[in-house]
Order: C-alpha cells, then sequence, then structure tokens
C-alpha cells in the first residue's frame, strides 16, 4: 500500500453487544485504525447490505441510541481511541434535534459526521454549524456522480475553513457488503475528485480483504473503509475470541 494510507474500519454500535463496544473500539485503536467509524443503527438503512443490516436490528434490540452512543464515548480519551466519525442516517439526527447533537458529541474525540442521506443542498444550511462546534461533516461522492456536482460538493464541505476532512468515495452503485471487484472507473473517479480538490479520497463499500485494498490504494486512494467485512466477523465469532480474530483481521490491512 501506499505510503500512509487511511484505515477506516466502521462497527455498528452496540453490536454484537453492548458491552463490547469499548472493547472492539480499543482494539481497533490499538491495531491500526486512523478513524473510526461508528454506525447509529436506524430501522431502515437504505445504503447498507444485510450483514449491516442485521448489526442494526441487533444494536436496536440491544437498546442503543444516540444518546448511549453519546454518555458510552463521554469519558473516552483520544490516547486511548482513535478519532471516532459518526455515521447516521438524518432522522435520527432531527430527532435528537441537530445542532444538539453537535454540541453534545464528546471533542475532540469525535472528528465528523456522516450522513448519506443528506441532500448537498440540504447539508448545505448544516455546515456553519459544523464549523461552529469543529466537526466535519463527511461529504459521499458516488460513482453516478457527475464532474458539475462533484466540483459543488468540493466548493460546499472542503472550504469552511477547515484544514483537514476527506471526501468518501463509494467504490460502487448499491448497498454495503463485501464485493469481488470494483469497476475500472473508480480509478478515473478518484482521479477525477483529485483534479478538483487536495483532500484525500478514501474509497469504501465493498473492501474485504488487503488485496483489494492494495488495488484500491494503487488506484491512488488516500485510504480506506472496511465495514461488512469487519461486522462478519462479530457475527460469527463469539465474546473473546471475536476481539481477538478482529485485531488479527485489521491488522492485516497494515501489513505492507
Amino acid at each position: 500500500m501506499n505510503k500512509n494510507p487511511l484505515l477506516i474500519p466502521y462497527i455498528t454500535a452496540g453490536f454484537p453487544a453492548k458491552k463490547l463496544f469499548l472493547p472492539i473500539l480499543k482494539t481497533l485503536s490499538e491495531n491500526s485504525a486512523d478513524f473510526i467509524e461508528v454506525g447509529m443503527p436506524h430501522s431502515d438503512p437504505l445504503a447498507d447490505g444485510h450483514v449491516i443490516q442485521h448489526s442494526s436490528k441487533v444494536a436496536l434490540e440491544n437498546g442503543v441510541t444516540l444518546k448511549w452512543i453519546i454518555d458510552t464515548s463521554r469519558d473516552l480519551h483520544l490516547r486511548e481511541i482513535k478519532p471516532l466519525i459518526l455515521f447516521s442516517y438524518l432522522n435520527p439526527v432531527l430527532q435528537y434535534g441537530f445542532e444538539k447533537l453537535l454540541k453534545d458529541l464528546p471533542k475532540p474525540l469525535f472528528y465528523g459526521l456522516i450522513i448519506p442521506d443528506l441532500p448537498l443542498e440540504e447539508a448545505e444550511k448544516y455546515l456553519p454549524l459544523f464549523k461552529k462546534h469543529k466537526l466535519h461533516l463527511i461529504p459521499l461522492v458516488a460513482p453516478t456522480t457527475n464532474k458539475e456536482k462533484i466540483k459543488k460538493i468540493v466548493r460546499a464541505y472542503c472550504n469552511i475553513s477547515l484544514s483537514d476532512g476527506f471526501i468518501y468515495l463509494v467504490s460502487a452503485i448499491g448497498v454495503t457488503g463485501a464485493r469481488q471487484y470494483f469497476s475500472k472507473d473508480l480509478k478515473n473517479k478518484i482521479k477525477e475528485i483529485k483534479s478538483y480538490t487536495t483532500k484525500p479520497v478514501v474509497v469504501g463499500f465493498g473492501i474485504s480483504n488487503l488485496k483489494q485494498a492494495k488495488e484500491v490504494i494503487s488506484y491512488g486512494a488516500d485510504g480506506i473503509v472496511i465495514g461488512s467485512a469487519l461486522i462478519k466477523i462479530l457475527m460469527e465469532t463469539k465474546n473473546n475470541k471475536a476481539i481477538l480474530k478482529l485485531k488479527k483481521f485489521i491488522r492485516s490491512f497494515k501489513n505492507k
């Protein structure tokens, strides 16, 4: 893999059990993760495949809420846990209160949010709040996003006087889940985004092993997100063995 590509594992908060949330965060933080994407479970996760849908269902049955995520992470510190990115659909955010959520998320532990069903036209009115509360709203770019829309996204999300942040490029049309191969257009899309911004481009949806990670990084990506493959380990392995297997799995992505 290229020099210091970002490694961003995704977990569903409270899956497979609430008591494993902190051990999972610590295991990922201690074993090569640069950020951790924390999914707020949702009853109708439109962008997610069956693996993450299952994890959402279990987490909701476990009683996971945004308040629980905030309260549980309030006493965590960056010296123990890598920066967290909250992944949530819009409805739970609105129910909690948009600015209240940005205010309540423990900082600097939380780096930002991904809200996949928040359209650009709506997002723009919230961007000043993100700046005010020193959080990033991470934009998603789809394989079908045209040049003009990419320009608008870059202007809106990347020019709000925050020095870092990144662009999240969805690797393929459809829902999350492991894939056998990536479209040849992925390389061109990465190059296209980079022609409009110096922000890192991180690719997610479908990366499940080191070979695929290397392939995506070779296309020019600055990092990868690993979700369904990680959740599947937690589905198939119980208790402490799951943590050990998770550790081995995530470390494999940093083996050059």
